[in-house]
Parts: structure tokens; C-alpha cells; sequence
């Protein structure tokens, strides 16, 4: 195709670091040639390939952060590992990466890029966990609900390039979340010959990491068998107070031509990661932030709930995958991946992370009990045992959280001259999980009985428990559940996908795709205690949801370098294994979450000049909340009302002379509920955690031959400003309100590359500003919809996070 293809796209390696606004670029211009955007590579260097992706070609599209695609269906951001390299901090996750595209919003990681447990990203509005995030095209996630610890399985040593895709995509496209998009990661590419690189990084907060990759290259006495292996280690105190976190990550990815036609790929990932932090809460409340600073989170003191040996979390994962690909006759072709993903989380936490001295002693005092002999007489429902059996200790608990993931995805293609391609198949997977929490005291290590009893008759069995009695009645059905379990739950699902669809060249400039897909997914859960409305009763129950999906896109070329595409397609989303934590699950008729997209945008390469722009709307229906039987008082889960969310997104890249270009995009995102007659301030709201926009904007400088032949410095500033957004949903008639007000953070990267080895500064949140970036609590301001942040205006329990101040990520690099 003319200005657009299947491209390897190549990043030199000494080309790390980023940055240049126009100080800098002052400076940068003070000695040196200039050599255009896509000059050849220096000649010691070597190319490692990044990810094979449909991009742009130009000047432009070479030093673009983020472009999209000629032939694109939705509304796309492409990323590659020559922006990772140059720009993204050295210590991080695919959200310290993925941020810069259109529409992507963030709460930072409050302790530092890459520490502890990482950070969340929303896209339109949706939640982490409303949209898929693959690797190599798997989509991988939390079993409980499709959410994600960003930094558990794939840190940004491990990623090739991303390709962000703000849509539910196409018929062929699997996965637990395919509703508001999907975030694909892909991984280190192979390379054409032998190498070798080592990277050592040391920054803020005692940081550092060392990674070391190995590539082979094509070995011709094994018929040109590839791989390539990638180790990560790093270290950290974190931003945080006593919130120290440490890991390793080991990846290896082989290929072997099995015929001529046919390969096979093999990769796997092991992920270590042990950090110090809260996990009923992790960041401190208002008082306490007044009482010991911004950076509190945990202390030093064994006789406080806050002593950070009482908050340790130790994460292991798994990924891999194995692939079988080519030709079967002439024109048609299959792709089957078998693959499994496996996660461990054992924490240990202090239940009330603001219990210490600032909630003064009286409210310490009550904080700080357990129930370690519980009495003979079983509590009546929704009571726990009295506070007479109460003692000093620390209340603490253990959580247990392990999942495996197994599927496979198996994907036929029919090449039609002159017509168009058929493509087939299906994706079979199924989850198993095993969670728990047990309350225990920190002090003495005994079971504390500190949850209540159930209120209603549980809808299985008491698998053997005593069940409670009810006065002038012989039993009435609610079991004796032990009550040091929060709960202890087994749970899973079973889905399979097939689908069809056919890429119909209706013209020479005109692609239409009409797909279709069929969504089985059952869920279920074992559990012989779970949570019930904050007390416990056992349950074994499933629920079998499906629906059939239609899918329609069109790609025109109206020249070579200009096309405009369209989308029409269904998302679907299943309810989490939360739905079944209500007295009688049996009855609830909740329903899974679907989406309808309308979109159309256009995509423009000039050369020097990238430009794409989209606008979007969006149908969601039954849309799931958490609400309240005023009866009963027991919490369920709800279908009531639906969104509509609308909005434009633009991008564009320019290329300047003397070396420089100039990259900037931007968002207007609108997300209001509708028709919940529950709930009459959700109606006609932005809804929660939904950003009204967001921004990014970047300059980038390389230049050539500053102090000996053949060197370089490439310098990047880019910044992106995330717009204002209420933290709480609307409850009854009152709309959505903790008013978390727009923020930004601008990140500067410098590398100067000479022979084999370069050296890259990067400067994160240059301007050091330290805005809140989220809200949890109660507390406003008298008539606003305004949280309180101080004790004197009532925010003392309040909780907010804010940007971790200015530090800086140095990194020396050598490349053979």
C-alpha cells in the first residue's frame, strides 16, 4: 500500500531519552549539525525491531509520541518502543507509557513510577477493567473482574510497543472487557543478528534497575531459529514514607521454523514483585498528612496499626504462550495460541491504616481491639459478639488471592482475490480462583472474631456449620459461620467466542468489514464463606451469560496519504463475581453492561505533518450500580439507568527545521448518566471518575556531530494535563460531588549516544507540582460539591493522593 503498510518499525537503541521545550532547545542549538527526522541510522548501533504494526511512514511519523493509521477501523494510538526509549521513565509500567495517547487518564502511583502496585488508567471515562488489556494480543486480567495491577506482570523493560484502540474493535478481537476498548501490549520483538545491551538506572527514593537483554538472531544450523531474553531487577524506598518495594522479571521468547510455511513461538514471563503498603488503605488521611506530611503512609512504631511490618504484599505472576502459525494451502492460513496466566498475591495488613495518634487517643484506644476468645453464644444476625469480649491487641488480616487462567485462540484466514478476507474461528478459556481474608491479631498472631453474623437464611447449604437460632424458633437458616473469615471464596468461569467476519474490498479505496460474534460466558462461585452485606454465609452458585455481537467498519482512501473510517459496533460486559455477594443471588436478575459505538474520524500524513481526528458516541446501557434496600438494608447490585458518553479527540505531530518537531492532542470527553429513577442526581451528570478532557503537549530535538563524529542527542519535553472530575458517584438526588480539580505533569528525557553507549537524564514532573490526583471520604465543604482537605474544615478521615514531587531517573546504557 502506498504511504502505508505492514512495517517493522526500528528504533535505534542509543536514541533513549526525550525532552526539548524551548530553553533547552536554546541550548541544544548552540553547536552541532542537524540531520532530518529520518536520517539513516549511526552505523555502531544497533537496531532492535519494536513491534510490527500498521504505522505511517514520514518524517512525522518517525518522531511521533503517538500517530495512528492509515488503514485504521476506530479511533487508534500507536506507540512504539523508540518513544518508550526516548520518553517514558526507565522505572515503569504500560501506564507510565500509555498515558500520552488521546482520551487516557490516570491517578499516578502515589509512591514513584514502577513501585509498589502501580497505577490505573481510564479511557473515555471508562474504568479500569471496561476495557481490555492484551499482550500479544491476549487479553489478561484480575478473575474477580477484568481489572489490572499494572506493574504485576509487564514492566516497561518488557514492552515492544503499545497500540491503544478507543473502541471495542472488531469481530476478531477476544477477550473478558471487549466493551470500552482495549490497551495492546506488545512484547520485545526479534532481532536480525547477535546482540547484547545493558542498562543500569538510578534515581530518586534510592532507586535503581539493572536490565540485561540477549538476542540471537537468526541461528541457521537451527534453520533460523530466534530468541531473545530480557532480566529486570529494581529497588526502591518510594516517594512514600517506609513504603520500600523491590522486584525481578524474567522473559524469554523463542521461534522456530518448523517447514517453510509453518513457525512456532514460545514466550514466557516470570514477575516478582514485594512492596510495604497499606492495603485497607494506601495513603494517609487528612489528619494524618497534617500531622506528618504529604509523604506518610507508613511508620516505624510496632505499637501502631501503621508499623509497615504490619502492611507487606508479596506478588508472583506468570504469562506464556505458545503459538503455531503459517500456511495451510495456498490463501489460507491459521494462527492457534494456547496460552495460561497466573497471579499470587499473599498481604498482610492492619485493618485501619489511620489508626494512630492523629485521631487522638479515646478513638485509638477503640481502634485498637480484637475478639480473641469469642463466646459460646452464637451473635443474632447482623451483630457481632459483644464489645464485653473485646481486648487490646491490633487488628490485622490476612489476604489470599491466586488465580490461574488457561485458553486458547484458535484463528483461520481465506485470502479471495480481488474480493476480500475471510476470517474465522474461535477463543476457548477458562479461570479458577481461590480467595480469602482472615482476621488475625498482629500482636499475638490468634484468629480475631471480629465480623457479624449473617442476617438472612443463606441461599446453599451450611456444608455441615451449626446454623444460628432465632427466638421462639427451632433454627432459622442463616449458618454459624466462624467469624474470623471475611470470606473464602472459589471461583472461576468458562467462556468460549466464535465469530466471522469478512474484509470486503469494495473498491481499491474502500474496505468494508461486517463481522459477527457470539459471547457464552459462564460464571460461578464456590465459596464456603462469603461476604454478604459485611457478614458471611456460604454459597455455591452460577450464572450463564451470552449474546451475539455485530461489528461493521469501513476504511476510504481518499489519497494515498488520507483516509477516513468508520465504526459501528456492540461491547459487552459481564457482571463481576461482586454481583453474587447478596443474601439471595438466585433471584437477582442483574444483566451484563452493553455498549453501542458510533465513530468517525480521519487520518492525514503529509510527511511533515501527522494529523488524525475522531468524534465518538456512545449508547451504554444497563449500566451496573451498587445500591441500597431500604427494607432490608442489605446492598445489591443494579441495571438501572445507562450513559451516554460523546466526545472529539485530535492528534497531531509537525516536523520543524534544525532538527525539531513539535507533538500536541487533545480530548473533550462527556459521560452523563441517564434514566435511573433510583437515583434522579445521576441523570443528566458526568459521571464519576470521568475527566472532561485531557491534553498533551511535547517538543522534541535531535541533533548530530555535537562533540565527536557520529554522535546525538535526542531531548523531549512532553506534558499532559488531565481534566477536572468529581471522585464520588451521585447517590439519590444528589448528583456526583468530590471535585478533584485538573491537574498536569510534564516529564523531561535528554540522551546523548556516542558508539556502542549512551546516557539518558530524565527530569519527571519538572515543575515539581503536587496536586491532589484523587479523593475517597465524606467530608465536603458547607453547600459545594467541594471535599473538605483540612481537620478544620471537617476533612479529617478524607483521603487524597497527590503527584509525587519532582525526581529525576539516570541511566547508562551500553548496546553491542
Amino acid at each position: 500500500m502506498n504511504g502505508d503498510s505492514f512495517m517493522i518499525i526500528r528504533t535505534r537503541l542509543g536514541a533513549l531519552a526525550s525532552g526539548s521545550f524551548l530553553a533547552l532547545a536554546a541550548s541544544v542549538g548552540l553547536g552541532g549539525s542537524v540531520r532530518a527526522a529520518d536520517a539513516p541510522a549511526i552505523e555502531p548501533e544497533k537496531e532492535v525491531e519494536a513491534v510490527i504494526v500498521t504505522a505511517l511512514k514520514g518524517k512525522a511519523a518517525d518522531v511521533a509520541p503517538v500517530s495512528s493509521s492509515l488503514t485504521a477501523t476506530q479511533p487508534q494510538a500507536l506507540i512504539t518502543r523508540k518513544f518508550i526509549e526516548e520518553s517514558a521513565p526507565r522505572v515503569g509500567d504500560y501506564t507510565t507509557t500509555a498515558i500520552l495517547a488521546p482520551s487516557m487518564a490516570t491517578t499516578p502511583n502515589s509512591n514513584g513510577s514502577g513501585a509498589t502496585d502501580g497505577a490505573k488508567i481510564t479511557m473515555r471515562g471508562f474504568q479500569d477493567g471496561e476495557f481490555n488489556v492484551t499482550y500479544d494480543g491476549i487479553a489478561w486480567g484480575d478473575t474477580n473482574g477484568p481489572s489490572h495491577h499494572s506493574n504485576s506482570f509487564f514492566p516497561s523493560s518488557t514492552i515492544g510497543g503499545i497500540v491503544i484502540d478507543r473502541g471495542p474493535g472488531r469481530a476478531g478481537d477476544f477477550g473478558q472487557a471487549n466493551f470500552g476498548g482495549s490497551v495492546n501490549l506488545f512484547s520485545l520483538p526479534f532481532e536480525d543478528k547477535p546482540s547484547f545491551r545493558q542498562t543500569l538506572t538510578t534515581g530518586s527514593f534510592q532507586t535503581v534497575q539493572a536490565v540485561t537483554t540477549l538476542a540471537s538472531g537468526p541461528i541457521e544450523r537451527l534453520h533460523g531459529a530466534s530468541g531473545v531474553m530480557n532480566f529486570m531487577e529494581y529497588k526502591t524506598n518510594g516517594y512514600l514514607s517506609n513504603s520500600a518495594s523491590d522486584g525481578y522479571n524474567q522473559f524469554l521468547k523463542v521461534n522456530v521454523p518448523i517447514t517453510d510455511k509453518i513457525s512456532v513461538t514460545a514466550l514466557y514471563t516470570h514477575n516478582y514483585n514485594t512492596y510495604y503498603q497499606g492495603d485497607a488503605s494506601a495513603n494517609a488521611t487528612v489528619a494524618q498528612t497534617e500531622l506528618y506530611g504529604k509523604r506518610f503512609a507508613l511508620g516505624n512504631d510496632p505499637t501502631l496499626q501503621t508499623y509497615k511490618e504490619y502492611n507487606y504484599t508479596k506478588k508472583s505472576t506468570e504469562f506464556g504462550y505458545v503459538k503455531i502459525a503459517g500456511e495451510i494451502t495456498e490463501g489460507l492460513n491459521f494462527d492457534n495460541t494456547a496460552y495460561q496466566y497466573w497471579y499470587s498475591n499473599k498481604t498482610l495488613s492492619a485493618n485501619d491504616n489511620g489508626a494512630d495518634a492523629s485521631i487522638g487517643a479515646t478513638a485509638l484506644a477503640a481502634a485498637n481491639k480484637v475478639i480473641l476468645n469469642p463466646p459460646a453464644t452464637y451473635p443474632a444476625g447482623t451483630a457481632g459478639y459483644p464489645s464485653s469480649a473485646k481486648v487490646f491487641g491490633l487488628p490485622g488480616y490476612t489476604k489470599r488471592n491466586k488465580y490461574r487462567v488457561r485458553g486458547d485462540s484458535l484463528k483461520f484466514t481465506k485470502e479471495f482475490d480481488d474480493v476480500g478476507t475471510l476470517s474465522f474461528g474461535s477463543l476457548f478459556e477458562m479461570a479458577k480462583t481461590g480467595r480469602s481474608r482472615f482476621d488475625f491479631d498482629l500482636i499475638s498472631k490468634r484468629p480475631d472474631y471480629r465480623e457479624k453474623a449473617a442476617q438472612f437464611t443463606g441461599p446453599s447449604p451450611c456444608r455441615g456449620l451449626p446454623k444460628q437460632v432465632a427466638p421462639g424458633k427451632t433454627w432459622d437458616g442463616a449458618c454459624q459461620v466462624p467469624l474470623n473469615i471475611a470470606y473464602n471464596e472459589y471461583s472461576g468461569w468458562h467462556q468460549y467466542q466464535p465469530f466471522v467476519e469478512f474484509a470486503w474490498r469494495a473498491t481499491d479505496k474502500l474496505i468494508v468489514t461486517p463481522g459477527v460474534k457470539y459471547v457464552h460466558f459462564k460464571l460461578y462461585n464456590d465459596a464456603p464463606a462469603v461476604a454478604v452485606k459485611g457478614s458471611i454465609q456460604p454459597l455455591d452458585i452460577e450464572s450463564t451469560f451470552t449474546k451475539t455481537l455485530p461489528f461493521l467498519t469501513a476504511n476510504y482512501r481518499v489519497r494515498d496519504n488520507w483516509s477516513v473510517y468508520g465504526q459501528y459496533a456492540q461491547g459487552f460486559l459481564v457482571p463481576n463475581i461482586s454481583s453474587f455477594y447478596v443474601n439471595n443471588p438466585g433471584s437477582n436478575k442483574l444483566v451484563p453492561q452493553e455498549s453501542t459505538n458510533y465513530q468517525i474520524g480521519s487520518v492525514f500524513n503529509s510527511g511533515h505533518l501527522t494529523l488524525d481526528g475522531d468524534v465518538y458516541y456512545i449508547d451504554f446501557k444497563h449500566k451496573i450500580q451498587t445500591l441500597t434496600d431500604l427494607a432490608t438494608n442489605e446492598t445489591y447490585q443494579s441495571n438501572l439507568g445507562g450513559a451516554t458518553y460523546r466526545g472529539i479527540e485530535a492528534q497531531a505531530t509537525y516536523v520543524l527545521p534544525y532538527g525539531f518537531s513539535l507533538f500536541a492532542n487533545g480530548s473533550v470527553n462527556e459521560a452523563k448518566g441517564k434514566g435511573d429513577p433510583l437515583n434522579p442526581g445521576y441523570n443528566g451528570h458526568q459521571l464519576a471518575k470521568v475527566p472532561r478532557g485531557t491534553a498533551a503537549l511535547g517538543v522534541r530535538s535531535e541533533r548530530h556531530d555535537l562533540l565527536m563524529p557520529n554522535d546525538s542527542l535526542i531531548v523531549t519535553l512532553n506534558d499532559k494535563l488531565i481534566g477536572p472530575q468529581y471522585a464520588t458517584a451521585a447517590t439519590g438526588a444528589t448528583p456526583p460531588t468530590g471535585l478533584v480539580k485538573a491537574f498536569s505533569q510534564a516529564d523531561l528525557s535528554a540522551t546523548y549516544h556516542t558508539g556502542h553507549y549512551s546516557l539518558q537524564a530524565q527530569v519527571l514532573n519538572l515543575a515539581d507540582t503536587q496536586d491532589i490526583t484523587s479523593f475517597k471520604g465524606k467530608a465536603l465543604l458547607p453547600g459545594t460539591r467541594t471535599p473538605a482537605e483540612t481537620v478544620a474544615q471537617g476533612g479529617a478521615a478524607n483521603v487524597f493522593t497527590y503527584q509525587v514531587g519532582r525526581s529525576y531517573q539516570v541511566t547508562l546504557k551500553a548496546a553491542f
